[in-house]
């Protein structure tokens, strides 16, 4: 397990198990709850594993004091920094062009869909292992959509970085999140086209991604 010595910044540091137990029980978080059939929460073995291997920072551990705690070290809220590369995939079919988007997630056993529409294009939580967002968004191409062949789209280099205000986590309830989107553009040939959409399995649940109308003055890698 990597130390502090070992890495970049303090944000970085992966924190013990047990010390996670204890920094969530502190600020009342119902880890006991997650997971549950019927919910579309993730489960605490989840939150270890996206800590461990992805960049899914605790933001208690800044310099060994709590998330906001301004003067009065303190917080109420238990903060996670999500570092994730956001593809937005364009096509252009009958002289026009469209943009994919996340139609909704189903869960096992919950009839219920989960509609997200906060985000935009595909998503992916980028790994401490990738040495590049553009890694990771290639990445995010390849598991959410099956397109493994990077010569059949073109991808660009990060656009922008989006940097949301802190929300509450739709998977680990109680937990706050903020997000930080690197925003990529990837346009694809003919042969990755799908009319229908796409449909990815992941764990216990499936996501559907459509298409949509997209501007031609949104577009910035070329035609």
């Amino acid at each position: 397990m990597a130390t502090a010595k070992t890495l970049r910044n303090p944000d970085e540091v992966i924190v013990p198990r047990p010390k996670i137990l204890k920094m969530l029980d502190a600020h009342n978080v119902p880890w006991k709850t997650w997971g549950m059939p019927g919910t579309t929460s993730r489960t605490l073995q989840d939150f270890f594993t996206y800590h461990e291997k992805d960049r899914f920072y605790l933001r208690n551990l800044r310099n060994g004091k709590h998330a906001g705690n301004g003067n009065n070290g303190h917080s109420n809220k238990f903060v996670i920094d999500v570092h994730a590369a956001i593809v937005i995939v364009k096509h252009r079919f009958n002289r026009k062009w469209f943009e994919l988007y996340e139609e909704c997630q189903m869960f096992d056993g919950n009839p219920k869909p989960l509609v997200r529409s906060s985000f935009n294009g595909i998503a992916e939580t980028a790994c401490r292992t990738e040495k590049t967002m553009r890694a990771s968004a290639m990445r995010c191409l390849a598991e959410e959509l099956q397109f493994c062949d990077p010569s059949k789209y073109e991808l660009s280099e990060c656009l922008k970085v989006e940097h949301r205000e802190m929300m509450p986590s739709e998977k680990f309830p109680g937990v706050w999140a903020v997000y930080h989107r690197h925003i990529f553009e990837c346009i694809i040939s003919r042969s990755l086209f799908r009319k229908d959409g796409y449909a990815e399995r992941e764990g216990i649940k499936t996501i559907y991604f459509k298409w949509k109308p997209a501007s031609q003055i949104e577009l910035q890698l070329p035609p």
